[in-house]
């Protein structure tokens, strides 16, 4: 049932030398002369009619055209599935500089931190773990970096199943961070700012013409990060890197090659979250700054990515388009973290999480698809037909432990941690762990006009979906002494869309879709064979509206989801009197949520723009009882910026707004001891009522190329428990921060 709806600067790459030369200088004079035409790849055309795909230099928190959803480039009009983007001027209005904090402004995505250096995104009751960099498969576990935005152009989110352009999942979302691409003519911009808790950051961003009279193109993007924390102990420092080049080979071939390159390093992480609880069952009350980390803890990720992408105009309006990626993340840390346990009144009574985190990801993908227009009884509709693959791998060497105190994991006081060293270990050169998940599919969709105003939109994906793992393990003189390796495949994996819409009006368009996805299990049957994937089914019914010359767009949008083929204990059949592996069956339902969005993004009026969303999700499990109670009900975002005219012109305000209703999870509160004297805990809901935060944005222009911007986070210093439940304990939001910036412009 629906509940009712009221509730410091930096080095350049050597692309970027280029912004000393003097044809650069000599167009900073004078008027830019017009380049030959060119073909250039996501190009944004600014007319006071439409927008294109590209948002930067449109000023603009709305987009004219997306691909994540259906790979086709369309409206959000008409796209039929919930769509939002969050542009590149929305990004710079209110300092989002990390891919968390674009996110907590995303209508219907739950942003929790799990904590200090992991961050969780989900959506319609499922965990994200689908994202797209320039709509290729991002296929690492999780998204342990939190990604700069500075390289980005757009965050585009399509929520719900996505099954036909990102293989396996969950009916969550998924995320596509589109980067930006060189100018035809010369821009560059740079800024400095700092913060609260000595927060500085600076980046410089370069691009244009180079040669060939406009037909070879780049852009560098270099950017730093120095900042301290609210937290104790806490510190971290990113590099951030991208360069990518532009060619056009022929008037029909466009050629795109780039490096991406994130370097986050970080001292006092944290692995998990601060004690509800004392050891007498009392509230712990411990304040926001509370960090039970050593201050040589960290979890350190270094993330470089090359790609390459092929534009060719075929004729007759089809293209042809094949991309590659390579993704590689490194991490090498030691975390100490007091992660487990409750205080006692001595502070001792904690345990650490300890481990030594190292290891290396990699990723590649390619993909290739031609689409464009065709006729079929005397009616014109577009098609794009495609193959992909992507393949992720992990491997971690085997550590070997080194000596250490029997109790070095019992923390004597976790508020003073300085006498606790660096546990010794060695990185041998033996493998200890890896593993492998490999996707491919063909993959076809087609918009038909079935009428002038009913339209359908199609689309297939047929595919396999493949993962193996193996642990090794090792004796004190390095011999193997076992391995454990497990396999699984599917083959034939079909994944449908439809999507049928129908023009009420020029600006309004009724929609109904039906999106699913597969995600493989880990549970096996009785003969040791690993059940068929779980199918994960959206059915969506909407309304979306483009006004103001297609610069505002309007969605609301009921939807279902649920899952089939979830697996069951086969009580039939006893648990390995070896292992004590337990079976299981397929065929049980799982999650059923339903739920309600509406948003509207773009330009309401000349200079004044929004984007506000609100979101109803309501979960239940099998048995019909409300599950992941740890995400809110109902959640509003609205974010605002205005450009005041007249006299007041050169200052732009703006504001942000984040309400949720209340969160809950269960967890384990002391509530005695046992004759051993050890803790005797019970189930307890650690409760997070509704609240609300409340961000400012200025900007005042002292001339056509510089500005000077304030924002204030948290304005009212909101107290308040991002995540609770997890690992026992909870974990506090940001309090109030203030940032001041400067940013010049050619």
């Amino acid at each position: 049932m629906f509940a009712p709806i009221t509730r410091s600067m930096t080095f350049t790459l050597g692309l970027c030398g280029a912004a000393l030369s003097p044809d650069l200088l000599a167009e900073s004079e004078t008027e830019p002369a017009p380049l030959a035409s060119t073909l250039m790849l996501g190009a944004t055309n600014v007319t006071a009619q439409n927008l294109g795909s590209t948002t930067e230099n449109t000023e603009s928190y709305t987009t004219g055209a997306m691909s994540t959803a259906t790979r086709l480039n369309l409206s959000i009009k008409d796209t039929p599935q919930s769509v939002s983007v969050v542009t590149r001027q929305q990004m710079d209005d209110f300092k989002l500089g990390s891919l968390s904090e674009a996110m907590s402004q995303t209508t219907g995505v739950v942003v929790q931190h799990n904590d200090s250096d992991r961050v969780s995104y989900s959506s319609r009751g499922y965990t994200i773990n689908n994202f797209q960099v320039d709509g290729m498969l991002n296929t690492f576990s999780y998204m342990k970096s939190d990604s700069d935005t500075i390289i980005y152009d757009r965050i585009e989110v399509v929520r719900g199943a996505t099954g036909l352009t990102t293989g396996a999942g969950d009916p969550s979302a998924t995320i596509n961070m589109v980067r930006k691409r060189p100018t035809s003519q010369w821009e560059a911009k740079t800024g400095v700012s700092g913060g609260s808790y000595d927060d500085y950051y600076s980046y410089l961003d370069v691009g244009g013409p180079l040669a060939f009279d406009g037909r070879l193109r780049g852009r560098g993007v270099v950017a730093y990060r120095d900042s301290d924390s609210y937290r104790d102990k806490y510190q971290q420092q990113r590099e951030v890197g991208y360069g990518v080049l532009e060619a056009d080979l022929t008037d029909d071939t466009l050629l795109a090659v780039g490096y991406d390159y994130q370097d986050k390093h970080v001292q006092g992480t944290s692995w998990g979250t601060v004690p509800y609880w004392n050891a007498d069952g009392s509230k712990a009350n411990l304040g926001r700054s509370t960090n039970m980390a050593t201050s040589w803890s960290s979890w350190p990720l270094k993330d470089k990515t090359a790609f390459a992408n092929l534009d060719h105009q075929l004729g007759g309006g089809w293209q042809l388009k094949a991309a590659y990626t390579h993704r590689e993340s490194d991490t090498d840390g030691k975390i100490y973290y007091a992660g487990g346990g409750f205080p006692e009144a001595d502070r001792s009574g904690m345990v650490a999480n300890v481990s030594h985190m190292i290891g290396t990801q990699k990723m590649k993908a390619y993909d290739f698809n031609v689409s464009g227009p065709y006729t079929l009884l005397g009616r014109y509709h577009e098609m794009m037909v495609g193959y992909g693959e992507a393949e992720r791998s992990e491997e971690s060497p085997f550590t070997q432990d080194g000596p250490r105190a029997a109790d070095y994991e019992n923390v004597p006081d976790w508020k003073y941690m300085g006498n606790i060293g660096k546990f010794p270990d060695t990185v041998t050169g033996l493998s200890g762990a890896k593993d492998n998940t490999r996707q491919k599919a063909g993959y076809l969709a087609t918009r038909l006009s079935l009428t002038d105003e009913l339209h359908a939109v199609l689309g297939s994906r047929y595919g396999s979906w493949k993962a193996s793992s193996t642990t090794n393990a090792y004796d004190a003189n390095l011999q193997l002494t076992s391995v454990d390796h497990s396999s699984q495949q599917h083959n034939d994996m079909w994944t449908p869309y439809a999507g049928l819409l129908y023009d009420l009006t020029p600006q309004y368009t009724a929609y109904v879709s039906y999106t699913d996805i597969f995600k493989p299990q880990s549970n096996r049957d009785s003969n040791r064979k690993y059940l068929e994937p779980v199918v994960g089914s959206n059915y969506e019914l909407g309304l979306k509206g483009s006004l103001l010359e297609e610069r505002l767009n309007l969605a609301t949008a009921l939807f279902w989801s649920k899952q089939d083929n979830v697996a069951e204990l086969d009580d039939s059949v006893p648990p390995d009197p070896v292992t004590g592996e337990e079976f299981f069956k397929s065929g049980g339902k799982g999650n059923k949520v339903q739920g309600f969005e509406a948003e509207a993004s773009g330009e309401v009026m000349q200079g004044w723009n929004m984007t506000a969303g609100y979101t109803y999700t309501h979960s239940v499990n099998g048995e019909k009882e409300r599950n992941n109670t740890n995400q809110p009900l109902n959640m509003l975002r609205f974010s605002t910026a205005y450009h005041l005219p007249g006299e007041w012109q050169p200052l732009t305000v703006g504001a942000a707004v984040n309400w949720q209703s209340d969160v809950y999870r269960n967890a384990s509160r002391p509530v005695g001891r046992g004759a051993d004297g050890s803790l005797v805990t019970a189930r307890t809901d650690i409760r997070q009522q509704a609240y609300t935060v409340v961000n400012l944005m200025s900007r005042y222009a002292f001339e056509r190329h510089l500005s000077a911007s304030l924002n204030v986070n948290n304005l009212f210093d909101k107290k308040y428990y991002d995540n609770v439940g997890f690992y026992n304990g909870v974990y506090w939001g940001d309090p109030r921060t203030v940032t001041l910036s400067l940013d010049w412009t050619l």
